[in-house]
């Protein structure tokens, strides 16, 4: 059973194949990039939509359903490198980190891109309960096993499992964890512990090949078009990317299709307003 459902890429540039030899895998080539954005819109939005709701939506939500259908309109951003080729991913799968007092753990959401705010909500809200609660059946597991091995040999035993799952695309039922089990992004909350903004390093181990770190909420000094300063609330989003799947021609219109869903946060379909 394939662990992740890839198709080939066909059509590949000179600088695909000059980025994926030019660095080893995603640890050398990261790229860090902060991009921030007004967010008054997208509050407003979701204030109509929790008028509604039996979960609360938040902004973690909200950006979830952005990057998850930004992903399927960017085929070349939603892909894994696995001996030197590079693969569509077919499904938008995003991993959600959730923080406790304890420990760090999270949730892979699948075909998020199909998914409305209200879904995403249900599923990660009840996913986090579980994991604080120490009820979460996809981890507990897999934590329970790392207790007993020696730290010695953590870091061959993570490259065993890394090899099998995304360099062979086997799915093993014995390593305890799902299919796909960290998807292609990750989406970790640091404003909710109080931090404006910050960057992630890559974890090798997931091959996954960026990370966006949403930061808090705030009031901030912007110059309008008409040179006069006024308080707006902004919110950063600060990307760590492999730069052997993402160039800043790629990166702009990524960035292109992120301002305009916090700007026009109604394209968010599925939404009973």
């Amino acid at each position: 059973m394939k662990n992740v459902k890839l198709t080939p890429k066909k059509n590949v540039s000179a600088w695909d194949k000059i980025s994926v030899g030019s660095w080893k895998v995603n640890g050398d080539s990261q790229v860090y990039c902060e991009l921030k954005l007004e967010v008054e819109p997208a509050l407003e939005y979701l204030k109509k939509l929790n008028q509604n709701s039996s979960h609360k939506i938040t902004i973690t939500h909200f950006l979830g359903a952005v990057m998850g259908r930004v992903l399927k309109e960017t085929p070349d951003l939603n892909t894994m490198i696995r001996f030197s080729k590079i693969y569509y991913r077919e499904e938008a799968n995003i991993f959600f980190h959730v923080a406790d007092k304890s420990d760090l753990s999270g949730k892979c959401i699948k075909n998020i891109d199909k998914l409305s705010l209200s879904e995403i909500a249900i599923e990660l809200t009840n996913s986090a309960k579980d994991i604080r609660a120490k009820k979460d059946p996809t981890f507990k597991k897999i934590k329970n096993s790392w207790k007993l091995i020696p730290s010695q040999l953590s870091k061959p035993l993570m490259g065993l499992i890394r090899f099998v799952l995304f360099g062979l695309n086997i799915h093993v039922k014995a390593f305890g964890m799902p299919q796909d089990p960290f998807g292609g992004m990750m989406i970790t909350n640091i404003g909710s512990l109080g931090f404006d903004s910050a960057f992630v390093p890559l974890p090798p181990y997931t091959q996954v090949p960026i990370i966006c770190a949403l930061g808090r909420i705030g009031f901030e000094p912007v110059c309008n078009n008409q040179g006069q300063i006024e308080s707006k609330k902004l919110v950063s989003l600060c990307f760590t990317f492999d730069h052997r799947i993402l160039d800043g021609y790629r990166g702009s219109k990524v960035v292109e299709k992120i301002k305009n869903y916090f700007q026009n946060p109604e394209l968010i379909k599925g939404e009973i307003l």
